[in-house]
């Protein structure tokens, strides 16, 4: 549909549906809304006045080169499930208390969507912790996660940079040799690092380079609990999972500083994914002079109950009236699937540790790849 037949049907449609359209419709439909109420003398009412005379087009191309489709991949990126992988491993030596460290190093790329940017990025995370195993049925345990996100969006210089720190607390529970149900809960407490970049030229000649910055404050809430049923015939392992992981973030509202004249007013916002989860996984218990090891192969799926479409509004910092500016970010893939291949080994003399590498696979727009390893010490 050609631009100016949209912007026309945008002034027709309800409000309702109205805010259906994409950051760059959004902000190209806002200019005229906002730009009387821009702070006179303001580097914004000096923006506004360039773009509503620069030209053929003026409106749309300083809207694109605003990136307010960045936005939305803010707080996105950990996809962490908790405390399954600790207990998977606990089960597999003697009952005592024990101290382990763990450590993620994920890697991320997103496709480019119609109202999400693309972007290539990180999530990295090191956990240290204590587990009791008071008898063959329980295990309880505490650990403390630090965890770094990092996203590098693709067609810009904007980022966005995140660290957590904080503890999960973890139980399971073993009625029978082959069954166990597990649970975790944990609450992350994190600070953030934002750059948007603005760069656009319009028909005039006019330029504009800048980058708009913020730190806002943000906090992480997870839990999740699972159902593993094993089944053992000789040196072969099957085990079956199913269960449900829970993430909320919030993420502070915030001001941005610079941008010069289009700095951002953004407001609270929360992401919450629930993710229900089916694996299957082969083992082969291979004993050797040092102990056993037990090379793993699983394949899952995964399907989001949560995190669907939703409005955001923001405004520019220098526009007394708050225009607000009403796109929406996108559904998300709700079914993909996980493969991993890794490795538990357990040594002598009570300790044990582990290998793994996963990958997504058959997900509409994100690719993700973890490197996992662990080591655990059992205390006398």
């Amino acid at each position: 549909m050609h631009r100016t037949l949209k912007v026309a049907l945008a002034g027709l449609l309800l409000p309702a549906l109205a805010l259906a359209q994409t950051p760059e419709d959004a902000l190209t439909n806002a200019w005229t809304a906002l730009c009387p109420s821009a702070a006179p003398g303001s580097q914004l009412a000096q923006r506004c006045a360039e773009i509503l005379a620069g030209g053929p087009n003026s409106r749309s191309d300083a809207a694109a080169g605003n990136f307010l489709e960045e936005l939305p991949g803010q707080g996105r990126a950990s996809t962490r499930e908790g405390g399954k992988r600790e207990n998977e491993q606990r089960r597999q030596i003697a009952t005592n208390w024990s101290l382990f460290l763990s450590a993620d190093i994920g890697r991320l790329d997103r496709k480019q969507g119609t109202n999400e940017a693309g972007f290539n990025g990180h999530t990295d995370s090191l956990t240290a912790g204590v587990d009791w195993a008071p008898n063959a049925k329980w295990v309880l345990g505490l650990a403390f996660n630090h965890g770094e996100e990092d996203l590098d969006f693709d067609f810009s210089d904007g980022e966005a940079h995140g660290k957590y720190d904080g503890a999960i607390g973890y139980a399971s529970w073993m009625p029978s040799e082959s069954l166990s149900l597990n649970g975790y809960y944990g609450q992350l407490n994190g600070s953030n690092s934002l750059r948007r970049a603005i760069d656009y030229t319009l028909a005039s000649g006019t330029s504009v380079q800048a980058l708009a910055t913020a730190t806002p404050d943000s906090r992480r809430r997870l839990s999740g609990l699972g159902l593993d049923w094993s089944l053992p015939r000789g040196a072969w392992q099957w085990q079956l999972g199913a269960g449900v992981d829970w993430t909320q973030t919030r993420l502070d509202a915030y001001d941005e500083t610079g941008g010069d004249g289009l700095a951002l007013s953004v407001p609270t916002r929360e992401i919450v994914s629930r993710r229900g989860r089916l694996d299957a996984t082969l083992g082969r218990v291979v004993s050797q002079n040092w102990g056993v090891w037990q090379p793993q192969l699983r394949f899952g799926l995964r399907h989001e109950f949560a995190n669907p479409a939703r409005v955001l509004r923001v405004s520019f910092v220098d526009d007394t009236g708050n225009t607000p500016i009403a796109f929406d970010t996108e559904d998300p893939d709700a079914n993909w699937g996980e493969w991993a291949l890794g490795s538990v080994f357990v040594f002598t003399h009570g300790q044990s540790g582990f290998l793994q590498y996963r990958q997504r696979f058959g997900h509409a727009f994100l690719q993700e790849r973890v490197l996992a390893l662990g080591w655990r010490i059992e205390l006398k």
